[in-house]
Formats: structure tokens, sequence, C-alpha cells
């Protein structure tokens, strides 16, 4: 009984549940590698979606319900606590329904066309056989790995057909596999033939008696061509000839001979020679008298035009065995698989793998498609389905309109817009069935209520910190309630010209003119009206990530682009950083920016005109960042196109349109009635005139009286909506002070002169260092007021809370890092510096990576609440999880200069700052855990609504929760004695913090996935990583020494 006892113990113990945990993430970090270098199925085969991992996770939920008996949670002073740890077994629950019960594929439909079956997104292999009447139908779901074939894919099904066994086990999987012709005595004639499609080999393998058409010239094998522009090759006595109705030129690559066939006449065909008909050329790339088709594994490891996977198996029945070789797709690819049909004895069995048709209880049909596309641009905007359900059982029928964020919901289903065909005549929908919807919600919120709870909860581990040195602290989580609270309701033509001389000319544009210009008041393609000044700063915050270029500011290179084009055309301002993007652009790798020109081959055609159209019918849940990449650089093109052609300038009002809506000096002139058309286009020639006039003279005082009709006119036929006068001011003072960049150097000075005064205080306690040490802190309090100044300032000027893009949640971090310093100020004088130190970071950050602002008819196709919400609680999260980690490694350099045998007022100051900034350490981690759970849970709530899937296992939202893991894993460590130490938990704050830059940074740039920036190979680690390691890794072991210390 006391062995027993003890294994139940030891298995309910937090010791087993740190093993568990540890294990658990080490296993999906480790499969994001896997997937970036075997593909996406085999990390669901070895790991996602293995048994063992299955097994894993109900001993984590098995171990969490016997830790909720053993410390009796359901306790009044530990509901919270209770609360979100029951969430994740709800949430358990509602994962095992979706995972067993539930499923997805998709549904492709024709315009005017209805279905009501969908493409499974597993694999299955199925198995139907008859024998003696009697037949049998088996399906088996199916994962297959790249990697670790023989052990992972190994599978052995037997089945009862008729008294006799039918076995079939698994031989090979071919991940990527070819068609080759292989010599066979009882086949047939067949040819490979390749040929050029755009420039693009694409290979073809014909068959004896096939007739193919190679674009306008009629290829026929073995069957004569009776019309005229032809090709006939055909197989006489063992050999192969061909003859033309044209002449045929042809070169010898190996040799490089050429030589010519006259028409209609007879020449032995040779392998591997390049013919040429007119503008057609081709290579029989192999010619078999007899012979038959096989698969093999392809060398390449880049999708060819077969696109499918082969998985071999071994059937065997009554005694005979034979391998069968199965053409289809496997998890996710969609693909359905080649039937093969054998015969065993009295046994006739079919065998497939792919995907499998799956039936529904009615139909949807498909009226219309409609693409919605940008102003001057092929690209898709926005794309919908305009579709009837037909449930002829229910006897319902009802149209709806499907789009992004806008899915169908009937019949315990769920349809989301996905993609569409190439001839924008079909639509293809995700379809979702998922039974587990509602525990998993209801398990989402317990989660959140819990962990917002706890930090109330004067009882919890949180609580108790929090009063160790003051009671009555003001209440971190009373903050956190106030963070989160909702949202306030005839130009010389520069072709031949120098670049010196093209800045020459574009610098002559005025900067007090073009401020005035940036006054002008513009509206938005989503209806915002903004002046002028905004919009220039947008636009070259999106196309170069930065505001001025030659000496000239804003205003002035926008209004350089609008009155002098040709200039700006062949002056690099669009940022690009993708190798592939350069490549395909054709600019050296060491350039930042291009020219508008440089998009444009010397015939006029675009150059990532193929590579967009590729990305933009993916769905969006399947892009790589090169995919989102390339959309980026399309999206800086098209926007300096609109300002080329002036259609990004909205500045004319229409008096009485039903939707407030402004326009662009070309369509107003088009489309307003002929008086005001007439008027406005007075003003344009008047201006343009003047501007010229300006440029070549530089007296703008006349292009200064136009831009004031303009204004006059904007006033008076827009009075309805135009912006008042004091939040135009508003708009260009917060311009204007460029508050958060100048706050970076503020902080981060600030921060640092307060960290070297405390370790100068903690040298020579002596040193009276009150008045330096309240300057340098009044500092950053000015500066965060600032910060504050700056955000309401945005929030009044946008009308929504300021958090809403990638820069927003960046300087929003910055405050809430910030605020978490003076709120443990009085506690710790290390809270205020550290924080100063990683807001300026942050900071610094933003203004490194300034995120796309929404300015132009962009509309982001993710845009959502919940999305917004999951993308601010997750970054806030980052703030506190790195305060942690500076006070980690605050508190390993004072064990480095602590002196455990002196027992004077200076070790005893050094060990209190130690417990302090633990202390603080400890709440601040809380905090930081609570957001990013909730956070990422709340990703899941947007997943499942936009594209309805909780869950993916992309490398980002993976490593999200292995971050998860790893800061439960170290807040739970108090509760096992051997790892209960102060030194091990700043250790571990420090050391934990490289999860929270792999999911921000690393997943960019070193794995594959939907929010990766990696292709082919990774980018090199930055030297300053391995300095970094380094540094904390002897930093960690000079601490050691001095470890011992009393723990909080």
């Amino acid at each position: 009984m006391g062995f027993v006892k003890g294994i139940i113990d030891g298995f309910f113990s937090i010791s087993f549940m740190l093993f568990l945990l540890f294990v658990f993430g080490f296993s999906i970090g480790f499969a994001t590698f896997i997937e970036n270098d075997f593909g996406s199925e085999t990390a669901w085969a070895v790991v996602y979606g293995a048994k063992w991992l299955e097994v894993l996770m109900v001993l984590l939920a098995l171990n969490l319900v016997g830790n909720i008996i053993k410390y009796r949670m359901w306790q009044f002073r530990k509901l919270p606590a209770f609360l979100f740890h029951l969430s994740f077994l709800v949430i358990f629950l509602g994962a095992f329904l979706t995972r067993y019960f539930g499923y997805e594929g998709v549904m492709h439909i024709r315009e005017n066309s209805q279905s009501n079956s969908i493409l499974s997104a597993d694999a299955y292999l199925q198995v139907k056989a008859v024998s003696d009447g009697k037949k049998l139908e088996e399906e088996k779901k199916i994962l297959l790995s790249a990697l670790w074939k023989g052990i992972v894919n190994r599978f052995e099904e037997s089945f009862d057909i008729n008294g006799k066994s039918l076995i079939v086990r698994y031989v090979d999987y071919y991940p990527i596999a070819e068609k080759v012709i292989v010599p066979d005595k009882e086949g047939i004639p067949y040819i490979s033939l390749v040929y050029l499609i755009d420039d693009q080999p694409v290979e073809k393998v014909l068959k004896y008696g096939d007739i193919f058409d190679l674009g306008g010239l009629v290829f026929g094998f073995g069957k004569a061509v009776g019309k005229k522009g032809y090709v006939y090759v055909y197989l006489k006595d063992g050999q192969f000839y061909i003859k033309s109705d044209k002449e045929i030129n042809y070169f010898e690559m190996q040799t490089e001979k050429t030589g010519k066939i006259p028409q209609k006449t007879d020449s032995l065909l040779v392998e591997k020679r390049m013919y040429m008909i007119g503008d057609k050329r081709f290579v029989v790339k192999q010619a078999v008298s007899s012979g038959r088709i096989d698969l093999v594994p392809s060398t390449s490891k880049m999708e060819n035009s077969l696109q499918k996977s082969v998985l071999v198996v071994e059937v065997e029945y009554d005694g005979i065995k034979k391998t069968v070789k199965l053409l289809g797709g496997g998890f996710r690819s969609y693909v359905v698989g080649e039937p093969v049909n054998i015969k065993l004895n009295d046994l006739e069995l079919t065998l497939s793998w792919g995907a499998k048709m799956i039936n529904l209880p009615f139909y949807i049909y498909l009226k219309d498609f409609i693409v919605k596309r940008y102003p001057g641009s092929m690209k898709p905007s926005s794309y919908e389905s305009d579709v009837i359900v037909k449930d002829p059982v229910n006897k319902k029928e009802f149209e709806y309109k499907i789009y992004m964020n806008h899915t169908l919901e009937y019949g315990g289903y769920k349809f989301f817009q996905s993609s569409y065909d190439p001839d924008e005549k079909g639509t293809v929908l995700s379809v979702n069935h998922d039974p587990g919807k509602i525990p998993t919600y209801i398990g989402y919120f317990m989660l959140a209520l819990g962990l917002l709870l706890n930090l109330f909860n004067p009882y919890s581990r949180f609580g108790k910190l929090a009063r160790l040195k003051v009671e009555k602290l003001l209440s971190v989580s009373a903050v956190f309630l106030i963070l989160f609270s909702g949202q306030a309701n005839s130009q010389e033509n520069p072709q031949n010209i120098s670049f010196e001389k093209i800045l020459q000319e574009v610098k002559k544009v005025d900067k007090k003119h073009a401020d005035k210009f940036g006054r002008l008041i513009t509206q938005t393609f989503d209806g915002r009206l903004e002046p002028i000044d905004t919009l220039s700063i947008d636009v070259l915050n999106k196309v170069s990530k930065r505001t001025s270029f030659y000496g000239l500011n804003h205003n002035q290179i926008i209004l350089g682009m609008l009155v002098i084009p040709s200039y700006w055309k062949k002056i690099p301002v669009i940022k690009v950083s993708h190798p592939a993007v350069k490549k395909i652009l054709g600019i050296p790798q060491d350039k930042r920016y291009f020219s508008f020109l440089d998009a444009f081959d010397s015939e006029g055609r675009y150059r990532l005109f193929e590579a967009v159209e590729i990305a933009g019918r993916k769905r969006p849940a399947e892009r790589n960042q090169f995919d989102k990449e390339v959309l980026k650089i399309d999206e800086r093109i098209n926007i300096l196109y609109m300002v080329f052609t002036g259609e990004i300038f909205r500045i004319f009002p229409l008096k009485g349109d039903p939707n407030h809506t402004w326009y662009s000096p070309r369509d107003a002139v088009e489309k307003f009635p002929e008086e005001k058309a007439e008027k406005i286009r007075l003003l344009l020639i008047a201006y343009f005139a003047s501007a010229e006039r300006g440029i070549k003279t530089g007296d703008w005082s006349l292009a200064d009286k136009v831009l004031e009709k303009i204004r006059e006119y904007q006033k008076s036929e827009g009075s309805d909506i135009y912006p008042s006068e004091r939040k135009i001011k508003a708009e260009l003072l917060y311009n204007k002070l460029n508050i958060f960049e100048r706050l970076i150097f503020v902080y981060l000075f600030s921060g640092f002169v307060l960290l070297v005064l405390i370790f100068a205080k903690l040298i020579k306690p002596s040193l009276n260092l009150s008045i330096p040490t309240g300057v340098a802190t009044g500092i950053l309090v000015i500066g965060f007021i600032f910060h504050t100044f700056n955000l309401g300032l945005r929030w009044y000027i946008s009308g929504h809370a300021p958090w809403s893009n990638g820069y927003e949640s960046l300087i929003y971090i910055a405050w809430t890092v910030i605020l978490a310093g003076i709120i443990f100020a009085r506690q710790s004088p290390f809270a205020v510096a550290t924080t100063g130190i990683l807001s300026g970071l942050t900071l610094f950050v933003a203004h490194l990576s300034w995120m796309d602002p929404q300015i132009t008819s962009i509309v982001p196709v993710l845009k959502s609440y919940w999305l917004t919400i999951h993308v601010t609680v997750i970054t806030a999260s980052y703030g506190f999880l790195g305060l942690s980690a500076l006070l980690g490694f605050i508190a390993l350099l004072l064990f480095i200069i602590r002196n455990p045998k002196k027992k004077d007022e200076k070790q005893r100051q050094i060990e209190i700052s130690i417990l302090e900034a633990t202390r603080i350490n400890e709440m601040s981690m809380i905090i930081g855990l609570s957001l990013l759970t909730v956070g990422n849970f709340l990703g899941g709530v947007w997943a499942n609504e936009s594209w309805g899937r909780y869950w993916g296992w992309d490398p980002k939202e993976t490593w999200a929760l292995v971050t998860i893991l790893v800061y439960t894993f170290i807040i739970h460590t108090r509760f096992v004695s051997y790892m209960r130490s102060t030194y091990l938990f700043a250790v571990l704050s420090v050391v934990g913090f490289s999860s929270v830059l792999m999911t921000y940074f690393g997943v960019n740039f070193y794995l594959s996935g939907l929010h990766s920036y990696a292709s082919g190979d990774p980018v090199p680690v930055p030297t300053w990583v391995y300095w970094a390691v380094g540094i904390v890794s002897v930093v960690i072991l000079l601490a050691y020494r001095n470890r011992q210390i009393r723990n909080i």
C-alpha cells in the first residue's frame, strides 16, 4: 500500500506536473522546427496529431484534477484560482469534442451552380471490396510523416470479407512524387514532352494515340492530325519519327549543333534535342516504345505541376500479395486520391488515398461572385459570394452574402470566404463543423474571469506579495481594469536627366507652401477626415518607413509627387527588405529602396504581377510571409500610383451626397454637376499653373491664394462633416510634436542614470543621492505625463482607443511598462529604472519598424474587434514579462556584489534590494502571464470566428503557448521544495524571456509559417545574440556562489 500511495502522490505532485509541462513545451517547440524542415503534415504526424501527445494532455488534465482536490481549491478564499484552473478542464473537453467529432473542409462552387459536398481537410485511406456479391467499404484517417517514416507511418489494417482477411499495410511514402516512364515489355509507347509556357518549362506525358494542343500547334503522338499546323510523332520498326507540315529547326543542346527538317519530311526523333516550329519550342525528354507510367519520389523540394504525394501499400488476400502506389494528398492538401482497381482471385478491390467527399444535408447555390479591386490596380481589395441556401428537408431557402469576417452559419456548419477561381467565376468556401464550440467558449470565459479576479483576491499569491511591504498599496489589478476600459466613442522629360539634376528640381518645392498644402482636409477611404499633413506622414511611413528624404519634409515630398510626378517616379523611395522580392525586382541585395519605375521592365510589364496574383488567390490563412511581403510591396506601389495620379487626395466634397463622400480631383471633374465640375476644373488648372510658376521662379504667393480658395470650397460644400478647427490644430500639433519618438532618449537616459545611481548607493550607502535620483525620476514621470498626453491626443484625433495596429500596440506597451514602474516605484527603486530602459527600447523598436497605418482603400482582411483585443492583451503582457526579466537580471547582479560573510549595513541593503526586486518580479510575472494567457485564448476566439479554427499549430501561436508553459513552470517552482530559491527564480525569469523573444522575433525569421519572414535559408543569427547569451551566462555563473539567501 505504501508503494501504491507513493505512486499516486508522485503522479499528483507539482514536480510531476512541471515535468509534464516541460515535455509538452519542448515537444511542441521542437515540432515547429520539424515543420520548417519537413512540412506541416510531418509535424502533425510526429507531434501535433500523435496519440502520445494526446496521452500527455490527458496526464496533465488528470494531474490538474488531483491538485485541485489536493489543495482544496473550491474553498472561498481560493475561488478565483479554482475558476481558472477548472477552465482548463472545460477547454480540454471542448478540444476533445472538436478533435474527435468535428471536421473541416472546403466547398468549391461555380457561378449559377450548387453544391452540397465538401472536400475533407483530413486524408483517408479508403477501401472498397466486392467478393461473391458481398461488399466492404472502410476508411482510415491517417497522417503521414516525411521524417522517421518507418516508425511514424507504420500501420496494418485487417478487414474481414466473405470469411477471408484482407490486409493493407504501409510500405513507403513519397511526400513529393513525379511521373516517370519505365520500360515494360507488356506496356505501350510513351513519350515525355517538355515545352514552355510564359518562359516556364512544363512537362507532359503522352501515351500512343494522344493528341495535344501546344498553343496553336497540334501535337499528334501515334495519331495523324488532319488540319494545318501540326507536328506528328509516330513509331515505325521500333524507332520514333517526327514530321510537320511546317519547317522544323532543331538545336542539339549537348553538341550545340543546329539543323533543319523540311516540311512534311520524316526524320528520326532524337531525345533531348530542342525542336523549334515557329515560336513554339519543345524537347522530347524521353521516348519509350514499350513502357508504363510509374510514380517515384521527387528529388526536388519545390512543388511541381503534379502537386501530389504517393502512399505505397501492400495488399494481402488469400495468400496473394501485391504492392500498390496510391496517388493523392495528405492532411489539408484537399486532393482527392486517384482510385486504383485490383483483382485478387475472387476479390475486386478499389483503393484510394486523399481527401474524401462529405455530403451536407442542404445545398449552397452561388448566384454571383464579386471581386472588388483597388483604384489603378488589379489587386483585389475584397471578394464576396452571393449565395442561396437551399434546404429541401426543412423546406427553407434564403439568400446570404459571405465575405471576410462575415460568415454563414446554418445546420451546424459554418462557411467562411476562403479563396476563388483564377477566372473569378467560382468561389472556395472553408466549411467547419464544430460541436466543441460552446464548452470551449465557456472555458475561455471562466479563464479570463478567474485570472482577473485572482488579481483582486487578497488571499492569492499576488495579494500576499502586494501586502508584504505596504498593506494599502495601489492594486495593480485596478490599474489593469483601467488599461482595458472600452473605447471612447508641362515638365522637362527626366528620362535623360542625371539624378543630381532631379534632386535639384524636387527641392524647389517651397516648405512653407507645402505645409499650407498639408492643412487642406482630405477624406481617407475609410471615411475619416484628416489634414493632408497626416496623410503625407502615413503615405511615407507606409511606403518608405520614414518621413523625410534629401532634406525635404513629408509635405514637400507628397506635394512634389503630385505636381512633378515624373521626377519622383525615378527616386528610390519604396522600402523593400525581402531578398526574394529584391531578386524579382532586379535590384541589388544591399539596396533598401527602389523607385516606382523599378517595378516595371523595359516593356512596361509589372514585375510582381505573377507573385501578386498567386498570393492574392491564396486563402489568407495559407499565405506565408513571402506572400504577405509581396502584397505589402504591391500595396506601396499602388499607393504611390494613387499619389501620382491624385486619386488619393479626396479633397472635394459634394453637398447633399447621401454618404458624405469626398472625391478626388478626377472624380470631381467627371461626376459633379456641370457648374461645380467646371469650378473645380478651373481651380485645379490655376493651382497646377501657379505651382509650376513657384517651382520656376520661387514665388508661391499665387499658389497660396488658390489653396485658400480650395479650403473655402471645402468648408462651404462639406460644412456638415468638416472637422472643427480645434481638431485640425490638435492633429497638426500631434504630427509636429512627434512626442513618442522624442521620448526614446528621455526614457533610456533617465533609466540608465537611475540604474547607475542605485548601484552607487549600494556600493557606498553613505552617499546622499536623493536629489539626482529625484531629478531622474521626475524626468521619467514628466515623460510619462507627455506619453499619456500624446496617447490621449491620438485617441481624441482618431476617435478610438490607441491600440488598433502594431505601432499603437508598441507605444501602448511602452506606456504600460512605465506605468508598472511608477506603480512599484515606492516599493523598489529598481522598478522605475528598469521600466524606463524597457520603455525606451520598446519605443525604439516601434520607430524602427513603424507598422502600416490604415490610410488608403486597404481594408484589412483580418480586421476584427477580437483580433484588436487579442493583440493588445498579448503585447501588454510582453511589457510586464520584460520588466520581470530585467528585475531578475538586476537581482543576479546584486547577488554578484553581495558578500554573505559580511553583516554590515551595505550587505543588509543589498539583501533587501534582492528580495524587493524578486517580489516585484513575481508580481509582474503573474500579471504578464495572466495577460498572455487570456490574450492567447482570445486569439482562438478571433480565429474561430474568422476562419473556423481555434488552433492551427502555426509556429507563432505554438511559441506563444510555449511561452505560457514556460512562465507557468517558473511560477509553480515555489511549490517544489528543492526549487524554491530566490536565485533560481531570478535565473528562470531572465532565461524564460527568451521564449518571448522567440515568439516575437525568432519565429518571424527562422521558421516557416503564416507569420514568418523565412524563405529558403534563414537569416544568420545576429552577433549580438551570442554576446547577450554569453553575458547572461557569465552573470548567472558569477551569481551562483552567493546564491544562499532567504526566500519570500
